[in-house]
């Protein structure tokens, strides 16, 4: 009986920890494609931890990139077209003229991002994190209404 309590209580923990990690999962061929090139349209980069990209990244659109960490990340100029950004940590990211239009920025941190001239037509940022660390209101579309 406790042999069984035993294995019972073994599996079910192995479910919590597989469970925990559902959340987000990048695809490592994705973030070496990244890492190689500076480009990476189509990719599965969600919840990849970004930080210590060097050179200039290019192209991102149509990217998952939802819970990624993008902290003081240079996406200047960079093609982000439809990309997913919800929830991402892009603080203190340089989105100087960065393409964003009809990306979907809900619950983004933009904390202190530079965004001169950064597109956003049809960009989503319902719940986001403005650059002035105000929060954008539901329904904020092109422009963070706080």
């Amino acid at each position: 009986m406790k042999k069984n309590i035993a294995v019972m209580f073994g599996i079910a923990m192995l479910c919590v920890l597989l469970m925990g990690n559902a959340g987000y999962a990048f695809d490592p061929n994705d973030l070496y494609t990244l890492q190689t090139t500076n480009m990476c349209p189509r990719c599965d980069l969600s919840g990849a931890d970004l930080t210590g990209l060097a050179g200039q990244v290019t192209d991102l659109q149509m990217s998952n990139l939802s819970g990624a960490n993008l902290n003081g990340v240079n996406l200047s100029n960079t093609d982000i077209d439809g990309a997913n950004l919800s929830g991402a940590n892009l603080s203190y990211a340089n989105l100087t003229q960065a393409d964003m239009c009809t990306s979907n920025l809900s619950g983004a941190n933009l904390t202190g991002a530079t965004v001169t001239g950064t597109y956003l037509d049809g960009a989503t940022l319902d719940n986001a994190t403005w650059v002035d660390g105000q929060p954008c209101q539901p329904g904020s579309v092109t422009q963070c209404n706080e």
